[in-house]
């Protein structure tokens, strides 16, 4: 059925292609719930360039398939199956502006779940040289396609920080950790996390949580926890003192900041062996110390942070240079 779908909307561009296409009209289209990166772009565009500069966050429209057949780039923050099945012309851009940055959990063909509208991509974005052949493996494109051009997210966070106001008094704590592929895991993965001995130990402190896309709405959180699932990453992280997450890359943008970090990885051995794993040990290279219990949790919250050398290598690694130009260097290289 899914595949008879794919056809039909298939047939639909065919149809839309006799329309003229418009090399100018660039369209965002957001697949991942959040626009980051692609957003922060899309403002770039609108404000420094002539070019008519379209966000899509709800494909389900016959006017999607219309935009997609007739712009002359196509950029994307997430997989879209669809555009395997479009025959899109030679003249069109599809660039994958992914997004997450860094590489830490493997993903895509990495684990046996390939991009079938790869073989669409003209480009893919990522943040540093270093990075390159692991995008390139997960996206199963050839490196060539791969272009360290920077993280337009970690820019704007890195450009409004000097600007931000703390709102609260005392320490603010978030704890966003990622989702499992393991469903029944992901299930219990709050659990393993002591709301009330946390509260116990630090009264005074405000305590985030920010779930997964994939997790949200499965939980209930106490009362005196704040969900800040939906909230804007880049205030969300201003607003807060410290991170606790396991294997989110939400950890590359807090260490880029330069705040403590500390990994809740519980279940380590785990995920290594039967879940995503890394590109690279996460342990050999950590923006910060590693707790595997709760209670070891509790005593790095309590000590003075001590990391901002591993914070400074780790950035380097997933990020590059941070020079603010990530927008400039996409408009130049690709529009």
């Amino acid at each position: 059925m899914r595949k008879l779908v794919l056809w039909g909307l298939a047939a639909l561009f065919v149809l839309c292609r006799v329309f003229p296409l418009n090399k100018n009209k660039v369209v965002l289209l957001r697949r991942f719930p959040q626009w980051g990166s692609l957003g922060v772009l899309g403002d770039y565009l609108a404000q420094h360039t002539k070019l008519h500069v379209l966000r899509i966050a709800h494909w389900r429209k016959l006017s999607t398939v219309y935009h997609l057949a007739t712009a002359g780039t196509i950029f994307l923050n997430d997989g879209f199956r669809p555009l395997a099945y479009f025959p899109i012309s030679k003249k069109v851009q599809v660039i994958q502006l992914w997004h997450a940055d860094g590489a830490l959990k493997r993903w895509g063909a990495s684990v046996g779940e390939p991009f079938a509208e790869a073989k669409r991509y003209t480009a893919v974005v990522c943040a540093s040289q270093a990075i390159v052949p692991h995008w390139a493996e997960a996206f199963g494109v050839p490196e060539e396609l791969v272009l360290p051009l920077g993280s337009p997210q970690a820019d704007k966070m890195l450009a409004t920080k000097k600007f931000h106001v703390k709102q609260s008094a005392g320490q603010s704590v978030l704890y966003a950790p990622s989702f499992r592929d393991d469903d029944p895991y992901s299930m219990n993965l709050l659990a393993q996390f002591d709301f009330e001995k946390f509260r116990k130990q630090f009264p005074q402190t405000q305590l985030y949580v920010r779930l997964h896309p994939k997790l949200h709405g499965t939980y209930t959180l106490p009362g005196w926890v704040t969900d800040a699932t939906n909230e804007d990453l880049a205030q969300l992280l201003h607003g807060c003192d410290c991170l606790i997450t396991d294997y989110s890359s939400i950890m590359v943008d807090a260490a880029a900041l330069d705040f403590p970090v500390i990994l809740y990885v519980h279940d380590y051995e785990n995920y290594m062996k039967n879940e995503r794993g890394f590109y690279v040990d996460l342990r050999a290279a950590p923006p910060g110390p590693l707790a595997e219990t709760f209670d070891e949790l509790l005593g790095l919250l309590s000590q003075q942070d001590n990391s901002a050398q591993l914070r400074q290598s780790f950035v380097k690694h997933h990020l590059g240079e941070l020079n603010g130009s990530s927008c400039e260097n996409i408009t130049n290289a690709l529009l």
